[in-house]
């Protein structure tokens, strides 16, 4: 019986070890590099920049050259013809062509470089935003715990002086009620952590939890909007990849009259006449476009239109790029304010109340509905003081993802 018990147990340790998902804390900067070493999406982007070069490659493929061999003035069978000719043809385009066309796929390729610049931007604004969301929730599980621990005390004493013949029962039951209210928030938000991590896991697609190293603070930054448009206007990638595709469809209408021009043919051969060996002759052809008024016409047209729907879709989204740095600058310069105001003044004259206000409740110099006012006060400052440390992070983020790069 005690082996069957044994054995029960160890499976039992085995399932929950497996189901258990373990806990690594890490600082942000590791949380993005894991991140971007282990996304799929990124490693494909990759893979496409190594394709459009190895397309790149064929920009110069030259047709296989034919060898031929004639016979002239056959009488009874070919060693008794009159002429012979052994030799090998070659064509090739017009051969600025070959250049044009590699002109197109430089563009081409600049625009999967981008769009991986693209992807690998998007991804760290995510994780930090949601490593920063996981930095909000756990401040906000310790203040709550706090204002737990807060509301037990204001319990015991409220119960004591109802006891005591102090106070009424109301006191008692206004703490208990805010007690339980938060032991619900405390749930709630250790629900919504856990919600956050497997966020994160699966930006970093590993298969453990993440907890944040830091606390969440923040580092005040100045910040030119002026800059900020000049930087995002440079080195924006969704940008470049709008320039590139129209730099690609300028090349095309190039290419597409370059297409006009002949191609050439090269004849090389050696020719037998009336027994003798020793003729050697070549032949050169130009391939004319007669026809060019529709194959090449088209092409000329259809490259032309997609140049001017590439040049319409980078002046749009530049006026869209500029609205938005407008934007994310206003959100950076409004949640900084709030963040200095709850850090020099709120938070100082948050704390000297909540001091104050739990001796004067403890000697009787006040009731509980004043208590109470008071520690909602200092819980919604605390509360709101985090919430503007994260809208500015946030802020901050979205500017670095359209300027593409780290503003410190």
């Amino acid at each position: 019986m005690k082996v069957i018990k044994l054995i029960l147990l160890t499976v039992c340790l085995v399932f929950f070890g497996k189901a258990a998902v373990s806990q690594s804390k890490m600082k942000l900067d590791d949380v993005i590099k894991i991140s971007i070493e282990n996304n799929l999406s990124i490693k494909s982007s990759r893979f496409n920049i190594e394709k459009e070069k190895a397309v790149n490659l064929k920009s110069f493929n030259i047709p296989k050259p034919e060898l031929f061999i004639e016979y002239e003035g056959v009488q009874g069978s070919l060693s008794n013809a009159d002429s012979r000719k052994i030799g090998i043809i070659q064509m090739i385009e017009f051969p600025t062509n070959y250049f044009l066309r590699s002109d197109v796929q430089e563009s081409q390729i600049k625009v999967a470089e981008q769009q991986l610049n693209s992807s690998v931007s998007s991804l760290r604004a995510k994780v930090k935003l949601n490593y920063y969301t996981l930095q909000l929730l756990n401040e906000h599980f310790k203040t709550s715990e706090e204002n737990y621990k807060i509301y037990e005390d204001f319990l015991f004493t409220a119960e004591k002086k109802y006891e005591a013949g102090e106070s009424s029962n109301l006191e008692v039951l206004g703490a208990r009620v805010n007690k339980i209210k938060f032991e619900n928030e405390i749930k709630n938000l250790e629900s919504e952590i856990k919600s956050s991590q497997s966020e994160i896991r699966t930006l970093m697609n590993v298969d453990y939890d993440i907890t944040p190293v830091e606390e969440l603070s923040y580092t005040e930054v100045r910040l030119n909007k002026k800059e900020l448009l000049t930087k995002a206007i440079n080195n924006n990638p969704e940008l470049k990849i709008l320039n590139f595709q129209r730099e690609k469809s300028a090349n095309k209408i190039s290419l597409s009259k370059g297409e006009l021009l002949p191609d050439i043919t090269f004849k090389y051969f050696r020719q037998k006449i009336s027994g003798d060996n020793n003729y050697w002759g070549m032949e050169v052809g130009l391939g004319m476009p007669l026809w060019f008024w529709w194959e090449q016409s088209g092409k000329i047209k259809e490259s032309d239109y997609e140049f001017k729907i590439a040049s319409g879709e980078e002046t749009g989204f530049r006026k869209t790029l500029e609205n938005e740095i407008n934007t994310a600058f206003e959100e950076y310069e409004n949640s900084l304010r709030q963040v200095k105001f709850f850090n020099e003044q709120a938070l100082k004259e948050t704390d000297e109340i909540m001091r104050q206000s739990k001796i004067s409740y403890n000697e009787g110099a006040i009731g509980y509905v004043e208590y109470l006012q008071s520690l909602n006060i200092a819980y919604e400052t605390r509360i709101q003081y985090l919430n503007s440390i994260y809208n500015y992070n946030k802020s901050i983020i979205k500017l670095e993802k359209l300027t593409s790069g780290d503003l410190k």
